[in-house]
Formats: C-alpha cells, sequence, structure tokens
C-alpha cells in the first residue's frame, strides 16, 4: 500500500507543478472524445423540436424557452399528445414532468439554430463545460484542502473526480448538459464564497448567491449547493456562530425565490410512477432514499454502477441492495475514524449525503451523482492522504488498518485503474444507442400516405413514436397523421379480434407490469434484461396510486380504449380497442415493432387470436 500510495502522491505531485489545473482539463477532454460522435438521441429529439417551435400537434408549437417540458399537467395539453400519438393512451392527463432550465436552453439554442447539421459542434460545447467544470473543481479542492491537508491532496483530489466516470454520460449525452452547468455554478458559488469567509473577499457575499441562481436556472439539482454551504457554515467556517448563518441568508433567499417562481409557473413533477417529488409525496421519496440511496452510494463509491439496478429483476435488485449495504458498512467503519478527528471529513460526508436526497427523486443513475461525487471524492482522498502521510487520525489497531488497507487498495483500482475505462466506454455509449435507434428508425415506413394514416402498432417501445415523429418533422418527411401503439414491448400480447372494428389485447402479465418482473411467471425471470428498464419507462406516465379502472375509457380520435380486465393487484390485464373505422381501412397502417424494426402486418381475421412475441 505505501509504495501503491508514493506513486500516487508523486503524480499528485507533478500534476501541481505541470500547469495546474490545465492538464487535468486535457485529460478530461482526452476521455471525452469519443463523445464528439454520439450524435443525438431520445431527449435530445424533443429539446431541439421545442427549441425550434416545431408545430407537432396542431395548435401546439414548441417552447424555446422551456425544452425540459415532457408532460405539460395540462389534462388538455396531454389529452392532444396523447390523441396524437407522442404519449402512450394509459398516460395519467394530470401527469406533469417539467423543469425550468432557461440558462440550460439557451446553449441548446446556439446548438440547434447556430449549428443545426453539426452535432460535432454541439458536443464539443458539452465538451468546453465540462472543461470548465474540472477548472472549477480544481480550484476548489487546492483552497478548501491546501489549507487543512498536504497540498497534493488536492491534485489528487481533482484527478479522481476528472477520471470518474459518473461524469461521462452528461458529456457524451447532449440532453444531460445541464448537469455540466449545474455543477460548474455550484461549484463557483462555493469558491466564491470560500474566499468572503475565509478570506474576507467582500465580492463573494455577491457572487455566490448569483452562482447558486445560475446553477438552479441550469437544473434543479443545484439546490445541493446548500448541502455544502451548510457543511461549510457547521465545520469549515471560522466566523461567530450567528455571523455565521446570517452569511448563508443571501443564498437561503435565492433558493425559497426561486422555488416560490418554480411552483407558480406550474413547473415540477406530480402523477408519475417513477419520481417522488418530496413536496408533493413525502412518503414516497423517503421510500426511495432508502432504496436507492445505497445504490446510487454505491455506483459512486464501488462497483457496480447505479444504472445496473434499473435493468436486475426483483430478485437481482434485492441481492444489489445488500451488496451495497454491506459494502456501504465496511466503508463507514474504515472512514469513521477519519471523520471523528477531520473537520474536513465532516464537511465532505455532510455535503455528501444531503446531496444524495435529490439524486433518489428519479430512478437510480450515474448520471445524478455529480454533486455526490464532489463529497465523495474529497472523503476519499483525504482517507488515502492520511495513509500516506500517516496522519494522527490514524488508529493503531492492527485489524482495523489491515481492513482500512484491503479497502484502499479497492478504492484506487476502482477510481484510478477501472474509472478512465468506464468513462471512456460510457461517453460513448449514447453514440451506439444513437445509431441503433437511427438503424430502427429507418425501418419505419416513408411513403407519402403515411402523411393520412394512422399507425397502429403492436409491442411497441413506449416514446418511440414520439422520437420518430420529431425526427420526422425535423426532415421534412412526412410522419403518420396519428399513431396508436397496442401494447408495450416489455410484455408479448395476445390479440384476438372481436368483430370488423375492435380487438381485444392481452399482455402477458397485464399492462403496466412492475419493473423486475418477468412477463411469463411460468418463466424463470433473467437477473439482467433491457426488458425491465422498458418496464421502468412504461411507467412513466401514471401514478399507479391513480391506476386505471374495470370500464374505464380513453376517447382518441381513432377508437375508443376500454378497460376489460383486471389483474389481481388492480392493474389493465386487458384493453378493448374500437376503432372508428374497418380494421382493414387504408386510413389504418399496421405495424409491429421487432428487435430488427417496424414490420407491417395485418390485423387478425373476425374471431382469430394471434399472439405476438416479445
Amino acid at each position: 500500500m505505501t509504495s501503491g500510495m508514493n506513486r500516487l502522491k508523486r503524480l499528485s505531485q507533478g500534476i501541481l507543478r505541470r500547469r495546474y489545473p490545465a492538464v487535468l482539463i486535457g485529460l478530461g477532454c482526452l476521455l471525452s472524445l469519443p463523445s464528439l460522435l454520439n450524435g443525438i438521441l431520445a431527449d435530445d429529439l424533443h429539446i431541439r423540436a421545442c427549441v425550434l417551435e416545431h408545430e407537432l400537434v396542431d395548435g401546439m408549437a414548441g417552447n424555446c424557452w422551456g425544452p425540459f417540458t415532457f408532460l405539460h399537467g395540462d389534462p388538455e395539453q396531454n389529452r392532444r399528445l396523447t390523441d396524437r400519438g407522442l404519449l402512450p393512451w394509459w398516460t395519467d392527463l394530470d401527469c406533469r414532468a417539467a423543469f425550468m432550465r432557461p440558462l440550460t436552453a439557451l446553449t441548446h439554442m446556439a446548438d440547434y439554430r447556430l449549428w443545426p447539421r453539426w452535432p460535432v459542434l454541439m458536443h464539443v460545447q458539452s465538451l468546453l463545460w465540462f472543461a470548465l467544470l474540472i477548472w472549477a473543481v480544481a480550484v476548489f479542492y487546492r483552497r478548501v484542502m491546501s489549507r487543512r491537508a498536504p497540498a497534493w491532496t488536492a491534485a489528487l483530489a481533482a484527478l479522481l473526480f476528472t477520471l470518474d466516470d459518473t461524469h461521462a454520460f452528461p458529456v457524451g449525452w447532449l440532453a444531460n448538459r445541464n448537469s455540466l452547468l449545474a455543477g460548474l455554478f455550484v461549484v463557483l458559488t462555493l469558491i466564491a464564497y470560500d474566499r468572503w469567509r475565509a478570506d474576507g473577499w467582500r465580492p463573494g457575499a455577491y457572487l455566490a448567491p448569483l452562482g447558486l441562481l445560475a446553477g438552479l436556472l441550469a437544473k434543479e439539482a443545484a439546490v445541493c449547493a446548500g448541502a455544502y454551504l451548510l457543511a461549510y457554515a457547521l465545520f469549515l467556517d471560522r466566523g461567530r456562530p450567528q455571523r455565521r448563518w446570517l452569511a448563508l441568508l443571501p443564498c437561503l433567499l435565492v433558493g425559497v425565490a426561486w422555488y416560490a417562481v418554480y411552483r407558480a409557473l406550474g413547473f415540477g413533477l406530480a402523477g408519475s410512477d417513477i419520481y417522488a417529488d418530496p413536496a408533493n409525496d413525502p412518503l414516497r421519496f423517503g421510500r426511495n432514499v432508502l432504496l436507492h440511496g445505497p445504490i446510487l452510494l454505491l455506483g459512486q463509491w464501488g462497483f457496480p454502477g447505479a444504472d445496473l439496478y434499473n435493468l436486475a429483476s426483483v430478485s437481482a435488485r434485492h441481492v444489489l441492495w445488500l451488496w451495497a449495504v454491506g459494502f456501504l458498512g465496511l466503508l463507514g467503519l474504515v472512514l469513521a475514524p477519519l471523520v471523528a478527528r477531520s473537520t474536513l471529513a465532516r464537511f465532505w460526508t455532510l455535503g455528501m449525503l444531503l446531496s444524495l436526497l435529490p439524486a433518489c427523486i428519479p430512478f437510480p443513475n450515474d448520471r445524478l451523482l455529480t454533486f455526490v461525487g464532489l463529497g465523495a471524492i474529497g472523503l476519499l482522498t483525504e482517507f488515502l492522504g492520511g495513509f500516506s502521510e500517516e496522519a494522527a487520525w490514524l488508529p493503531r489497531s492492527t485489524v482495523w488498518r489491515r481492513g482500512a488497507r484491503a479497502m484502499a487498495w479497492l478504492l484506487v483500482v476502482i477510481h484510478v485503474a477501472l474509472a478512465p475505462v468506464l468513462f471512456l466506454v460510457s461517453s460513448s455509449f449514447p453514440g451506439l444507442l444513437a445509431r441503433r435507434s437511427a438503424r430502427l428508425m429507418a425501418t419505419y415506413p416513408d411513403d407519402p400516405k403515411l402523411a393520412n394514416q394512422t399507425t397502429v402498432v403492436v409491442n411497441e417501445i413506449v416514446f418511440a413514436t414520439r422520437a420518430l415523429i420529431q425526427l420526422r418533422y425535423d426532415q421534412g418527411r412526412p410522419p403518420p397523421r396519428r399513431a396508436l401503439c397496442l401494447n408495450s414491448a416489455a410484455s408479448p400480447a395476445i390479440v384476438h379480434r372481436c368483430d370488423a372494428t375492435t380487438l381485444a389485447v392481452r399482455p402477458r402479465g397485464g399492462y403496466l407490469r412492475p419493473s423486475g418482473c418477468w412477463p411469463d411467471d411460468a418463466e424463470p425471470a433473467p437477473p439482467v434484461h433491457l426488458l425491465y428498464l422498458m418496464q421502468l419507462l412504461d411507467r412513466l406516465p401514471r401514478d399507479q396510486r391513480r391506476p386505471l379502472q374495470l370500464g374505464e375509457q380513453i376517447e382518441l380520435t381513432d377508437a375508443t380504449v376500454e378497460i376489460t380486465a383486471m389483474t389481481d393487484d388492480g392493474r389493465p390485464a386487458e384493453a378493448t380497442f374500437r376503432f372508428r373505422v374497418p380494421l382493414e381501412d387504408p386510413s389504418l397502417r399496421w405495424l409491429r415493432m421487432t428487435p430488427r424494426g417496424w414490420v407491417p402486418i395485418t390485423p387478425p381475421k373476425i374471431g382469430e387470436t394471434v399472439e405476438y412475441p416479445l
């Protein structure tokens, strides 16, 4: 361990001497180079449609200042989007997923208005924001750590932050650029605040609240600045107690004013099964903290990443959670002596844990860990530095030292050796998905008749038609007049034709099956499968506490959907689709989604039952 730490120490000292932090910026950009070829993917299409104010539904144009409004929360607008096929028919009309991010919207306006046909330049812009984030973090670590720990530990912390693979998706996916902007402005807020409180630099008193406001206008997760400001006041600020709390007041007022405007303008989350807004649903949010918190901390500190949880079966998720709790328990025992003796370690720990809370609102994902990682890496570096310097906090217990040494080696392997490899892979992963999506989109029918037809699709990936319509509109190619998805691609569908205009669709396992459950209970559930993620996304536009009811009808232009059977746990087991015209009418085009793309089909004959597999 000593020789390994000496090498890390010499590396960090070398970084300090050689144009710190420029060398770190160069390393971060080098790791991010694969992202330049990623193109645009998924939410990028929605953001582009809003920025360019496309009118995908008659009378409803996109809002260039609100490209992060995915579900409006307005029943009439959601109904029109559902009728067009941009939302699945089971969408709760009150469902809202709307985020106020005008500062990030400005960067996307530059992308889609200044260089709309050059995705590589869009990704260059993301790299520039990442470079600025690395610079700010390096400056922050040096300011905070150099006064309380050996100077080289600040360089090591900045290096580990640069290598951290949890930043790869925010760099590689344009729609997640908001994390880079929010991270940058939060760190600038902390730098200004530290300069004010530690050095008496008066402009910091004004720049810190402004930096916080900029971060909040980039992404809501910038509220994590409050976690580190509170931790700073408790553990690092050397002013009198009353002055410490008064110093926080300007930032607190900015946060309160921002939240009041945010709610007044109708932004926020509601009516979704995979988001738990603490303001609207504190009980579910608390459950998410207990279930997702350990998974997210494992993704930051250890292995595997939090993303795997969404691809795991229910039993595999239990195993992952137990592994996370066990790993974090051992990590806590190892770090406890440091946290007990070091105010800086307590600053990192409190900031990290409080920053975990906003990350628990959606489903677990490594890309949510920007602010958790800021504290976690500071704490990790201080722990590793203690071993190298034989710090006073190190216990004399042989058992503790052996366990701590093994943990330190494991953490070095994960964060120094494995992280850059995962960064390279993860930063290019959106490109792989984009190319796969492009091949899928190319299989969709492309002829002039489509503009006057409604496509009826069996077993479709939820929101796939939405992405296709947005893409076709941008390309000037005919999208379908409307679209109707009979069943999600997350389960096989048994389709029975009742009469000339009616189909009864019964997915195996029912509609909106809980994520992690295999559609057929008679078959063994694979521990990891993409289908579980699709199940998760199916439940995005409806809260299961407001379930569809037996006999409930959804009126669409082309058909009436009626829930005609229920599962034992209160989900739709069967939906009957009564079309306005015979199923063979030329105004309807029948498709099925397969792993190779969309393929044409013909509707079953009257009285016939057909099963469409995954």
